[in-house]
This record gives C-alpha cells, sequence and structure tokens, in this order.
C-alpha cells in the first residue's frame, strides 16, 4: 500500500533498509521539551455534554414528557428502558441506573438523545432497518454488528433466544419464526426476530422498529440502540460498574 514504510507493513519492526542508527532512535527516550502526547478522545462525554446542553437550554414541557413517556420529579426525568430505569439528573448531569449506578456511556447518550427529540409526531407503521434513507449506509455494518452478533450470542438458539427474552422483559409476538418486542424506551420498540434454518439455509434473523424511530433518534443511534439491546440480552449490565443484567 503506497505510503506506508516497511517498518509499519512490518508491525513497527526494522525492515531490511533499517540501520543500528535508526533503531537506537527508537530507543532514545523522548526529550524533556518534547509536547505531550494528547488526552485520548472521548466522544461519548462530548456527545453528553451536547446532549445536557441542548435538554437543559429548553426544558421539556409536562406535554413533552408525557409524549416521551416519561415522568419528571423534582430536577430528575425517570426513563423507562425494558425491566429497568434510567434517571437523567439535570442538575449534576448525569444519568444513572435506579438511582444507584452510573450508567454506560452509550445507555446515557442514547437516553439523552432520545429526551433532545425534535419531532414527536406518532407514526407506528413497522418498518425495517433498511426503510430508514440516512441509514443506507450503514446497511453493511448493520449486518455484521447486529444480524450476525445475534445470532451468534443470544439468538444461537431459539431457545436460548427464547430464555434471555423473557428474562429481559420481552413480549412474544406472533408470525413466523420466534420474535420478540422489547420496549428499549417507551416511544422505541424493538422486535427481534429469529428464523431456523434448515440443512440448506441458515439461520437468519431481522429487526423491526417503529417508523417514528426515525424522528426520534439519529441515524447512529438507531444501530447502537440495538447493539446496546444485545447487550442486555447477552447479561451486559448497563451501568458502568456492576449491577444485575436484566
Amino acid at each position: 500500500m503506497a505510503g506506508i514504510s516497511t517498518q509499519a507493513r512490518n508491525g513497527g519492526r526494522a525492515g531490511p533498509g533499517a540501520g543500528p542508527d535508526r533503531r537506537a532512535a527508537r530507543r532514545k527516550p523522548a526529550s524533556a521539551g518534547a509536547a505531550p502526547a494528547p488526552p485520548r478522545q472521548r466522544p461519548y462525554d462530548q456527545a453528553l455534554r451536547r446532549g445536557f446542553d441542548v435538554l437543559c437550554a429548553a426544558p421539556p414541557t409536562s406535554d413533552r414528557l408525557a409524549s416521551l413517556g416519561v415522568t419528571l420529579t423534582a430536577h430528575t426525568i425517570r426513563l423507562p428502558v425494558m425491566n429497568r430505569e434510567l434517571h437523567i439528573d439535570l442538575d449534576q448531569r448525569g444519568v444513572r441506573v435506579d438511582e444507584t449506578r452510573l450508567a454506560r456511556s452509550a445507555w446515557a447518550v442514547l437516553a439523552v438523545h432520545y429526551l433532545c427529540a425534535a419531532h414527536l409526531t406518532p407514526d407506528p407503521r413497522p418498518v425495517s432497518f433498511s426503510c430508514f434513507q440516512d441509514c443506507r449506509s450503514y446497511l453493511s455494518v448493520f449486518g455484521k454488528r447486529i444480524i450476525e452478533r445475534f445470532l451468534a450470542t443470544s439468538g444461537r438458539s431459539a431457545q436460548q433466544f427464547a430464555q434471555r427474552g423473557e428474562q429481559c422483559g420481552g413480549t412474544r409476538v406472533a408470525g413466523s419464526g420466534i420474535g420478540y418486542r422489547f420496549d428499549l424506551f417507551p416511544r422505541v420498540p424493538i422486535t427481534l426476530v429469529r428464523y431456523e434454518g434448515d440443512d440448506e439455509v441458515s439461520p437468519g434473523a431481522s429487526v423491526i422498529y417503529r417508523a417514528d424511530v426515525e424522528r426520534l433518534l439519529p441515524a447512529e443511534d438507531r444501530v447502537v440502540a440495538v447493539e446496546l439491546l444485545l447487550d442486555h440480552l447477552s447479561g451486559k449490565p448497563m451501568s458502568e460498574i456492576g449491577g444485575p443484567p436484566c
């Protein structure tokens, strides 16, 4: 590949043209006047800060809270999440799981983005991920990060999916295959359906959204929402440190 040195292609090892001076230079400690390494980027922290800026600049009205299916007590918004609850503290600008543990960053950002949704007009039509025009570039990513992962973990077998679906508060839906609807947020139900394979066809799966999720969550968040659902089904806690999985 043009622009990549022999040393880079060799994973940092010296290539045939590297002399002792180059190897010795790599062993030299950084000089006292060298610039420090930049801090690690934390995009979730930035997204959460910006989300709280928007949310706190225009606190939600009672009608808006009711439309989103959440409640406000003092300065804390309570957001139902399947069989748990997220507490969004507007004063401290933090998100906790059931008032006790700090929520994982991805859950916190998703919750704040949901509360900042600009358009709340309902549209209950069931749609697939490919129906979202702004998600077309994510289709291959969705197949790997969602469908393949589901079939390799909580959807490895119909029995395993049914067990985890019931434990995590899913509602069984009728139709071909085995499907469960999970109320990720009050206005963001997500249905996972697993189809059994046979001797010629491998098992498959599909994800069904409500059409109005396009107005409630940005494109990337619609992928993250299902990833977090799969985390939940796989037993990963919603909080940063410990806590029950479901």
